[in-house]
Formats: C-alpha cells, sequence, structure tokens
C-alpha cells in the first residue's frame, strides 16, 4: 500500500514538473505583429499559386502523354 502512496506522489510530482515546464515555454511565445502576420500570408499565398501552377502543368502534360499513348 506505500508503493501505492509513493507512486501517487511521483505523479504529482511529474504533473507539477510538467506543468511548470508548460508555464515557461508560453513565455517564450512571440506573438507576430500584424505587419509580420500581412508579409508570412503573402509568403504563403505565393507559395500556394506556384506549387498550384506546378501540378496544374503537370497534369496538362501527363494528360497529354496518355492521351498520345492510348490514341
Amino acid at each position: 500500500m506505500s508503493e501505492r502512496v509513493a507512486d501517487t506522489g511521483a505523479a504529482v510530482g511529474r504533473k507539477q514538473g510538467y506543468l511548470a515546464a508548460a508555464v515557461d515555454e508560453l513565455k517564450k511565445v512571440h506573438t507576430p505583429t500584424r505587419q509580420e502576420t500581412t508579409r508570412l500570408t503573402g509568403v504563403v499565398l505565393l507559395i500556394i499559386v506556384f506549387i498550384s501552377m506546378c501540378l496544374f502543368v503537370m497534369d496538362l502534360t501527363f494528360n497529354w502523354l496518355m492521351s498520345k499513348m492510348i490514341g
């Protein structure tokens, strides 16, 4: 029975350690400014457009190749 109590105490200690570490990490969080958010959103949109164009060209190419092989 005493082992079970010791395990419970160790579990509580681990939880407190985890919560303390989580609070320390949350103190390091940086909230981006409006300018950073706008700039990074633009970067993401450009990447999406670029990848979409690449996939579109690949789709057209494979479609053309398949039509040549089949027909």
